[in-house]
């Protein structure tokens, strides 16, 4: 997949509108990871058009270095909704409840009612979580993204992500046993 997605950036570099293979590739994925962020549908929609035009405009200066070419685009969107946040001055706290539902889909009643009241202890005690922190078990648990892309997100060496997340379970299961 990683060769796949080398030759689609090679094309875009050589022909920009090969960079429509990409957009159609990594568009959903995205979007759904800055609409997560973004309260507002048009906002993320906006977020998610300048990630890609921005990757657009620099598609020449992309190197590989060992990660995949999603990890250069979640860092772009990650970087544009920072800049969002800033220029809003404002934080937004996520819903456990929009990362869809976490329950089976059998028809248990009871189970249904453990398992919600499970999912708004698990949501009371995330929302306790440092911002980095709710950011870093987002990516890993609900985007299901590597550490070394983690890392490439974040700015910060994959080790470090590693630490961050032990820490931050390690943290969440200290608050769901108090």
């Amino acid at each position: 997949m990683p060769e796949q997605d080398q030759k689609f950036v090679e094309d875009a570099k050589r022909d920009p509108e090969k960079f429509v293979v990409l957009y159609d590739k990594y568009f959903d994925q995205i979007y759904r990871y800055v609409s997560r962020r973004v309260n507002d549908r048009d906002m993320a929609h906006d977020l998610v058009s300048q990630t890609f035009y921005d990757a657009l405009s620099h598609i020449q200066s992309f190197e590989w270095r060992g990660y995949p070419f999603s990890s250069w685009l979640y860092k772009i969107a990650h970087n544009n909704v920072l800049k969002w946040y800033r220029q809003n001055q404002k934080m937004r706290v996520v819903e456990l409840d929009e990362f869809g539902p976490i329950r089976d889909n059998a028809v248990d009643l009871h189970r249904d009612i453990v398992q919600q009241e499970e999912e708004n202890e698990i949501k009371k005690v995330i929302d306790q979580l440092e911002h980095e922190e709710r950011e870093i078990i987002r990516l890993k648990y609900f985007e299901e993204v590597s550490n070394i892309e983690i890392a490439e997100i974040m700015g910060l060496s994959a080790n470090h992500i590693g630490v961050k997340i032990y820490r931050a379970l390690k943290k969440l299961k200290q608050l769901l046993n108090s």
